[in-house]
């Protein structure tokens, strides 16, 4: 227990354990709590009573995906409640998508006892560090409240951490014969997110390399989203004439109509025009990125230019490639100083004829003649409307959405993989009748519950691409994604409509009617795809 502080280091007057959280919740500027219907009616009353939103689900599983796909939309930390800790092991896999994508997650979870421990309570394990120790590989900072004091200062702390630098899971653990007793907490220090500050020689040096470049190239990973640097980003590409690739998951942090966006993605997934670029730029500059698997296509790019590599974590810098530059640093910090420099080396706005290059090369991607649905047919067809927001599970069937035309920062997706849920928790967080999920079978099975809980109130639509379980990533054969077949095919098309209230489609026409459709409330959409369809991105089995 901590020492007596001064009433004035104090908020300034007592208060009960699930007040004093309740109070720095609000402080700290959280608006949304997520967590099961488990959570106690009294700290329910409290949280309201400081005008907190609660979003109830029926498992802490489904808090945690809905609280994920929240913090991927907005960039603020999703708050998670866990009555008890030990609820937050059934979300696990959402945790540790969550700590490899880079995710802000604040995890608050309850132990029944600090004091007395081991009685085999309801919800307790052997030991009361069992929780942190089992979540310790997905979580950047933890730390255990045992007083009424502590609890403010402990909470915004893994508040601030949790979105600081690189942004991944925080998990603060309080006991729960606090919320029973008395005290006065400790006041809050308004502590900011800490944001990784570029070395200004290392900056001066990127300036002189793409200032006398013949053609740069940017690589845009989703770092720049992550540091709201998007801006930056488009001028920077303006400023040097300088065409840039994406990444997957960074779709839309420049636009997709922009002359100088040359498509997403690397290597053996990457567009002509960029797998051509990349091989004739003399510098490139990759942003924000980790340089992952599916991006990259198994790491299949090829380059010859002086490469320079930014991230603000160094440990993923030169597990890829060995940049001849690494910069590790906040892309936003990082981008602003780089602008700065090359405005005053440069009088004005540099012109290349690489713009023509790019628009000669864009096209509509050509398949051959079929007759069911293939995934890049519901590609062609969801351009001719507007999303407000996109999330998406990339799988084999969905993967083709990836060259989907985006033109803001406000596509939500995971390139690990190591959970399914985006697409269907994005659109049931999101209250968003214009929000657009993407799922698979899988996916959309996984999360039924959760579809059926908010079916009412929820806004928005889903689209089941399903192929029947036919097909899946491989990543066994290569490390070059491909189209893997599974040998089986699942029927669930009467489930699916019974149990979610979906429309089932198997025709162009059919689903474009659907779209076409306004419906203020939530739609699932059963797009039946061909098992034998053919990827526009993936490589054939």
């Amino acid at each position: 227990m901590s020492q007596p502080k001064r009433k004035e280091e104090t908020v300034g007057r007592e208060m009960t354990g699930d007040e004093a959280l309740a109070y720095v919740l609000k402080e700290i500027g959280v608006k949304r709590v997520f967590t099961s219907n488990a959570v106690p009616d009294f700290l329910r009353e409290r949280l309201a009573q400081y005008g907190l939103e609660i979003d109830i689900s029926l498992s802490v599983r489904e808090a945690l995906e809905l609280a994920d796909a929240f913090a991927r939309d907005s960039g603020d930390a999703g708050v998670v409640i866990s009555t008890p800790g030990s609820s937050l092991l059934e979300g696990s896999s959402v945790v540790a998508q969550a700590f490899s994508d880079s995710v802000p997650l604040l995890m608050i979870g309850t132990l029944r006892s600090y004091r007395d421990v081991g009685k085999a309570r309801v919800g307790e394990l052997k030991s009361p560090d069992d929780v942190s120790s089992s979540l310790s590989p997905f979580i950047k900072f933890k730390e255990r409240v045992i007083s009424i004091e502590e609890i403010t200062v402990t909470v915004e702390k893994g508040y601030k951490e949790a979105l600081s630098n690189r942004m991944r899971p925080a998990l603060v653990e309080i006991a729960e014969e606090l919320f029973r007793l008395k005290a006065y907490p400790l006041s809050t220090a308004e502590q900011k997110p800490e944001r990784k500050t570029p070395d200004k020689n290392t900056v001066a040096k990127v300036a002189e390399v793409m200032g006398n470049s013949k053609l740069p190239v940017v690589v845009a990973g989703y770092g720049v989203r992550a540091s709201n640097a998007s801006p930056q980003l488009l001028e920077l590409a303006e400023l040097l004439d300088a065409p840039v690739i994406t990444t997957f998951r960074a779709k839309g942090v420049f636009p997709a109509s922009h002359p100088l966006y040359a498509g997403e993605g690397l290597g053996a997934f990457s567009t002509e025009v960029a797998s051509k670029l990349m091989m004739e730029a003399d510098s490139i500059l990759v942003l924000g990125s980790r340089l992952p698997q599916l991006s990259t296509a198994g790491w299949s790019m090829r380059y010859k230019g002086f490469l320079m590599h930014n991230n603000v974590d160094g440990e993923d810098i030169g597990k890829v490639v060995m940049p001849q530059l690494p910069i590790v640093a906040d892309t936003g910090l990082f981008l602003k100083e780089l602008i700065t420099i090359l405005k005053q080396k440069l009088k004005e706005n540099i012109k290349r004829e690489v713009r023509s290059e790019i628009a000669s090369s864009r096209r509509v991607f050509t398949m051959k003649p079929h007759s069911g649905l293939w995934p890049y047919d519901v590609t062609r067809l969801l351009q001719q409307f507007k999303f407000s927001r996109y999330f998406v599970d990339l799988s084999a069937p969905t993967l083709d959405l990836v060259r989907l035309p985006i033109e803001s920062p406000v596509w939500n997706t995971s390139e690990s993989i190591l959970e399914k849920g985006i697409g269907v928790a994005g659109v049931l967080q999101s209250n968003d009748p214009g929000a657009l999920g993407i799922t698979d079978l899988a996916g959309v099975l996984r999360n039924v519950g959760l579809i059926q809980q908010r079916a009412e109130k929820a806004k928005g639509v889903i689209l089941v691409l399903n192929d029947g379980g036919a097909t899946y990533l491989d990543t066994f054969k290569s490390d070059i994604p491909s189209i893997g077949k599974s040998g089986t095919f699942v029927d669930v098309d009467e489930f699916l409509e019974r149990s979610t209230g979906a429309v089932t489609v198997d025709t162009y026409g059919g689903l474009k009617d659907i779209l076409e459709r306004r419906d203020p409330k939530l739609k699932v959409i059963n797009v039946k795809i061909d098992p034998d369809y053919e990827s526009i991105v993936l490589l054939k089995p």
